[in-house]
């Protein structure tokens, strides 16, 4: 579902992730080329988030784990 929301936003820089499809969008186009384990395991949590497997919020999480990882936050 595109419409799937975080209850709280994740900002990087001027750049505002709303939730899943937009992080996955993020991670698709704007990651660095070095990608860790916490990448991954974001990028699956979001696909998850977005077909009702996991919860929204837990995805952020792993969202957010991956930007420290990457050093975007």
């Amino acid at each position: 579902m595109e419409d799937t929301q975080w209850q709280k936003p994740v900002h990087i820089g001027r750049e505002v992730i709303a939730g899943p499809h937009e992080a996955i969008r993020f991670m698709d186009c704007r990651w660095p080329a070095i990608k860790g384990m916490c990448f991954a395991r974001a990028h699956l949590a979001c696909l998850a988030a977005l077909d009702g497997r996991e919860a929204p919020d837990q995805a952020r999480q792993r969202f957010e784990a991956a930007l420290d990882e990457a050093q975007l936050h």
